[in-house]
Formats: C-alpha cells, structure tokens, sequence
C-alpha cells in the first residue's frame, strides 16, 4: 500500500476507529504492532520472516549486552549483530553485483568464467531497518540508552509503519521512551499531522509524479536530446526526488503525528544551502545524523593517531560517503556519487581549517557576493553529482554530462510543460518562505482564516493538478 493509495486512507482509517476501542496502554501498541505487520505483509509477504528474525536477534543481544559487564561477551554480542545485520544487508543487496565485478575482474586477467546471476528479491526496506537495529544495539553497547525490555515494543520500533519504507531514520532512545509516556493526541497534532501529509500528498502527486514521466523519456536516451534539454532533466531529477522523498518524509511524520508519536524532520530547504555542508545539514538529515555518529566518527576514533586532524577528518568524510554511495545502490553509479561528494565535502573541510577569507571578515558587499557564489556552486555540485544516481549506466551518465557540459545543441528539443514549471515552484518556495522554518507549525499559529485558506489552497491544488496514475516512491527500492 502506497500512502497515496485508496487502500491506505481505507486502512489509517479502520486503525483510527480500532484504536477507540483499544484506548491506551498495552492493547494500542499490541494493535499498531499488528497493524505495522499487516501493513509490511501488503509488500511481502515471505520477506517479514528476515524483519522477524532481525527483531528477535537485536532484541535479545540488547538483552544480553545489558545483562553482563564482561567486556569479551559485550564484545562478541556486538559483532554478532553487526555480522548478521551486514551479512543479510550484503546477501540480499549486494551479491550479484559482487558476482559481475569479481566476473570483470576475471575477465582482464584472462580468465574465462561464467558466474551466476541470483534471482534474489529485495525485500522491502532492508536498509532502514538494518539501519535502525544496528543503532540501537550499537547505543546499548556503548550505553548511550537502555535496552529495550519488551519484545513488543521493540517489534514496533522496527516496523512502526510510518517510517518503516523510507525512514527518517528513527533512534530507538528516541522511539521507546514514547511507548511509555503515550500523552493523548492534542487537536494541535490533528491539525499538524493532516497539514503534514496534505503537503506532502502535493509534493508527491502534483510535482514529483508530474515530472517523473518526462524525466524518464530524458534519461533514457541522453545522447537523442540536446544540452537545454538535458538541463531540464537533470533540474527534473532533482526536483523530483526533492519532492518524492520529501513528501514521503512529510506525509510519514504526520502519520506518525496523527497517532500521537514524533519523528525526526528529514529535510530543511536543502537548495537553499549555502555550501556542501549545509546542503547535508538539510538533505536526508536522519541518514546524515546516522552517517556521522555510526561510521564517521568510529573512524575519527580508529585514525585519531594521525596527528593532522584536518587530513584525518576530510579522509573518513570521504570513505563515509563512499559508504552512503554503495547503501544507496549497488552499482558503480552510486559508489561514484558517493565518493564525488565525500570529496567535495572533504575539500571544503580543508578550505574552512584553511580560511583564506578571512580577511573579508567584515566586509558586508565582499562576503554577500562570496555567499552567493558558494550556493550557485554548491547547487551546480548537486545537480551535476545527481547524473550519477539517475543515469542507467556509468556510459549514459558519462554520455549526459559530455552533452550537457559541451552544450550540445544538435538533438531533439523537449521543452516540457511539467518540469520547468515545477523547477519555478521549487526554487520560488526555498526563496520566499524561511530557510530554517517549518512552515506547518509556523502555519498552525496563525489566524483561523489563514489556516483555512492555506488548507484549502492545497487541497484544490492537490484535487485538480495531482497526477491520474502515482509513481512508487523513488527510495522504496533503497
């Protein structure tokens, strides 16, 4: 079931009603945890067997870690759930393409082989909930929370159904404690939680899903069309999956808000950022937060010997995105993207130790104009890298970007009637409304008849320019 589907709103709406009747206590979260389970089972049936297992594992090595004190046993715990976790993770994302490139490498040695290619099934968000198990037995090995003491809860944690596809990537120290303390949903969550998902129902619906078929026709044949024409494409992409994972995130948290739990934000007007950095700060902020406190700094720790502080950070900056690359996908696509931001970040880590600019402190005219270049350079650093995440084949991104970057003008012209205005409509909404706003809750404290008209506005836009057939989610294959 899509958020966006019939069968869904149908589905909210029974668990709603079911959970008049359960009230509070164990009976509502035995009935979200059932409720979660049928919602997965939607996807795949035979697949919630491995979220079962990943359950019972973590849940009992949460257990044992907070049973004991010897340091070995901790230790073994640890990495058992850091193997099976990865080792599953591995299996079912990363075996064929292991197969192809150990084939290649094969292959230039002069080595005939034919290797076979595994008809394995992705199960449905294996690498959220990888992710989020991980975490948790993580911050119970390091004591940074306690470790869950009902099974229940810890089943509902992973497969709270809200974030369960598409995160935001959710903390078990913050999910659990809200198990507990289970204040009544206010009329200000009501209001917040359907404000939330009319959002991103027109992120979704009316610009994501409108874009995504012009897109598409782009991508797949980059060499047809011309360098104004890869542009759009490429501002398309982008403002696609801006749209179509932010409003999955949107529509997630106001869920989850209208059930009375509180998710993480996962994006904060990224294109208005004002360097690479702050681009991350604002795009996918749970993976980030995740990124930086799981596997960046366990390697500032690892590498802390090395003296130079700045060279060690910019290093491990660079293997952690590597890292993300390779999550996002299994291709070399990914890997690439990956490392080409990881570099960008560790370069501007070197350029702030640097601070050749610091002489322009002070100097209002200098530094406005140095901060607008650094935003049209880091947008170009965004859109250029993304060719990588949507292009089919190292050879079409390689193909899109020669056309796009020698302005290609031989090729068809599309000028695309979905794309460039909802580029406009993007662009316009991170310059008029506040970079580090929330306009939902900013929204919920104004006058009655201003609420009123900003909802009504989304509805009408949603109920005449939504698209007539929906797109999966783009980061549902994640």
């Amino acid at each position: 079931m899509n958020f966006t589907s019939f069968e869904f709103v149908a589905f909210f709406g029974l668990l709603l009603l079911a959970r008049v009747w359960a009230r509070r206590g164990a009976a509502e979260l035995w009935l979200l945890l059932a409720a979660s389970a049928l919602f997965y089972l939607t996807w795949s049936v035979p697949c919630i067997l491995l979220v079962g297992f990943t359950i019972l594992m973590d849940y009992n090595v949460g257990r044992r870690l907070a049973a004991t004190e010897d340091p070995a046993a901790r230790s073994r715990w640890l990495w058992l759930s850091v193997a099976c976790n990865l080792g599953m993770l591995g299996f079912f994302k990363y075996t064929n393409f292991f197969l192809e490139n150990v084939q290649f490498l094969l292959g230039t040695v002069g080595v005939k082989a034919a290797l076979p290619h595994l008809d394995i099934v992705l199960p449905p968000a294996i690498s959220y909930f990888t992710f989020a198990s991980l975490s948790y037995v993580v911050d119970v090995y390091y004591e940074r929370g306690p470790a869950c003491e009902h099974l229940r809860d810890y089943g509902l944690f992973i497969m709270f159904f809200p974030k369960l596809l598409s995160g935001p990537i959710t903390r078990a120290r913050d999910f659990l404690p809200q198990l507990v303390q289970r204040p009544p949903v206010t009329p200000e969550d009501v209001e917040i939680g359907l404000a939330r998902f009319l959002v991103g129902a027109v992120k979704k619906l009316v610009i994501a899903d409108q874009v995504a078929g012009n897109v598409g026709l782009i991508f797949a044949a980059p060499g047809r069309y011309d360098a104004l024409t890869l542009a759009q494409g490429l501002c398309g992409f982008v403002t696609q999956l801006y749209c179509d994972f932010s409003g999955y995130s949107d529509m997630a948290i106001g869920l989850a808000r209208l059930l009375g739990f509180r998710l993480p934000e996962n994006f904060q007007m990224p294109f208005s950022a004002t360097d690479i950095t702050d681009f991350w700060r604002r795009w996918h902020m749970s993976l980030s937060a995740w990124l930086r406190d799981y596997i960046f700094l366990p390697l500032e720790i690892l590498t802390r010997d090395n003296p130079n502080a700045t060279r060690r950070a910019a290093f491990n900056i660079l293997v952690t995105f590597v890292l993300c690359g390779l999550w996002h996908g299994a291709s070399w696509n990914f890997i690439l993207w990956g490392a080409i931001m990881g570099t960008a970040l560790a370069v501007h880590l070197t350029w702030r130790a640097w601070n050749p600019l610091r002489s322009w402190k002070g100097r209002t005219v200098l530094e406005f104009g140095w901060r607008q270049f650094s935003r049209v350079l880091t947008l170009g650093l965004v859109l250029l890298s993304f060719v990588f995440a949507r292009a089919a084949t190292l050879a079409d991104a390689g193909t899109f970007l020669k056309r796009l970057l020698t302005f290609r003008h031989d090729g068809t012209r599309l000028i695309s009637p979905y794309i460039v205005p909802a580029v406009v409509v993007v662009v316009l909404a991170h310059f008029v409304l506040r970079r580090d706003g929330n306009w939902v809750a900013e929204t919920v404290a104004r006058p009655v008849w201003y609420r009123i008209l900003a909802y009504s506005a989304l509805l009408i836009i949603l109920t005449f320019l939504a698209a007539t057939e929906g797109a999966p989610f783009i980061y549902f294959k994640f």
